[in-house]
């Protein structure tokens, strides 16, 4: 069966008016991925401050001999905490004592106060100022008064020759300028006017800048102070929390199995422990997931639909050209099953739009043994085949179909396992279909 070249054009401008829609699509998907991906980082985050916090309550001795024992973290022999606290301590203190010795802060309100000095200081140049701003207006107002002004328009320093256009173009403006101030001249009239009111008017502008700054000072001592207080009072609670941020970088990348075999020498912590651990493990796995399925998509997926698209629009133009457009052509130059592959990228988009998003809302991390692979929290957390828009995670599965992880019986009971959910889901074909366009 032959076609025409127009039929071969309008196929190429179906497809490129199909893949237009679906590119924009997954350009949505990389970017809800991309949020999914900022929440994930800021819970792994909070993970690992409540983790560090189980296993480190007090700066002592006595907690950090427990924590190297527990974690194998030992820096806080080479950084302790304690020494820049009582630094900072004796800093916070020098400095509230010079601010507190400081005339203008024992007098602040004398000063500043509703009716301090520099107040009505302030007022009442501001009430000389306000005048002056409302008169002068009415020059600074008019259309390239300030222009002329600056160029010495009509005095000695004025440079422009009778011969360029712009010296007519401001004889024109200072014309108008006079008609709208009804004054004669420019130069005799309107600037010693004007400067009769610049010269105060910049004057008291100084002076209420000055004030402002002079009370600006003295809010600023008694901000400092304050502030300088309040970290004070809280300096124990800051630099524990700053100590058990510094856990947390380690803890973010140690083993997580030996963690969980450490706490077994403190069996009071042993659940907690356990808890953080696993919901750390959980997350740092998410966060792998979703940065695969993006990188996947970002680099793969879409950079063959921008190609598709480019060539389809390329073979559109081709083909309306008259060489073309009344030649006749076999079938086979238009892909027949072009339209049931986009519907295929596009329910496949939405699918995986729907299960990145499940992915992240699933929190049950407490159940998961840590001897297991790292790719089986994906089963673990949503009981289905990971999809191929993450391909090193499904060929982990794709060569392990039986695969189930271990579960911990003291945190979950799972109906049916995960490995025969994931066995049913292959055997009825629960996994995206195809790829991509050719």
């Amino acid at each position: 069966m032959s076609i025409s070249g127009s039929d071969v054009a309008a196929h190429y401008q179906h497809q490129a008016e199909v893949l237009e829609p679906l590119i924009t699509g997954y350009r949505q998907l990389v970017d809800e991925i991309g949020k999914a991906d900022n929440l994930v980082t800021e819970q792994r985050a909070q993970a690992r401050r409540e983790l560090a916090h189980v296993y480190l309550t007090e700066l002592s001795d006595a907690a950090f001999a427990r924590v190297a024992q527990l974690t194998g973290f030992k820096g806080f022999e080479r950084r302790d905490p304690r020494a820049a606290l009582a630094h900072e301590r004796k800093v916070l203190e020098s400095s509230i004592a010079q601010i507190e010795s400081d005339d203008r802060f024992a007098r602040r309100d004398q000063l500043v106060g509703p009716v301090g000095t520099l107040t009505q200081e302030l007022d009442n140049a501001r009430t000389t100022l306000e005048p002056i701003e409302q008169e002068i207006e009415k020059f600074e107002t008019q259309l390239g008064f300030q222009e002329l002004v600056n160029i010495g328009y009509d005095t000695p320093t004025f440079s422009e020759k009778w011969w360029h256009a712009s010296y007519w173009k401001h004889w024109a403006t200072g014309d108008r300028i006079c008609k709208a101030l009804d004054m004669s001249d420019f130069g005799d009239d309107v600037l010693p006017a004007y400067k009769k009111l610049a010269e105060p008017r910049n004057f008291m502008r100084e002076e209420v800048k000055r004030i402002n700054a002079q009370i600006d000072a003295i809010h600023s001592f008694a901000q400092q102070r304050d502030q300088a207080q309040a970290r004070l009072a809280n300096l124990e609670t800051i630099y524990l929390v700053e100590a058990q941020d510094y856990l947390g970088e380690h803890l973010e990348n140690a083993d997580a199995g030996l963690l969980e075999q450490w706490v077994a020498a403190e069996p009071e912590l042993q659940r907690a422990v356990q808890m953080g651990v696993r919901k750390l493990a959980g997350l740092t796995a998410k966060k792998r997931f979703l940065n695969e399925i993006d990188v996947n998509l970002r680099n793969v997926l879409l950079v063959q639909l921008d190609s598709r698209r480019a060539k389809a629009r390329a073979k559109h133009s081709k083909f309306m050209r008259p060489k073309y457009q009344y030649a006749t052509f076999q079938s086979n130059m238009i892909a027949a099953d072009f339209d049931q592959k986009a519907q295929g990228l596009e329910a496949q988009r939405d699918k995986l739009s729907r299960r990145t998003q499940a992915l992240v809302a699933a929190e049950n991390y407490a159940g998961f043994d840590l001897r297991n692979d790292q790719e089986l929290w994906w089963l673990y957390l949503m009981q289905s085949p990971p999809p191929r828009a993450a391909p090193a995670l499904f060929d982990y599965y794709q060569r392990r179909p039986n695969a189930q992880p271990l579960t911990d019986p003291d945190y979950v009971d799972l109906s049916p396992t995960p490995g025969e959910a994931m066995a049913t889901a292959f055997a009825a074909g629960d996994v995206e279909q195809g790829g991509y366009l050719s």
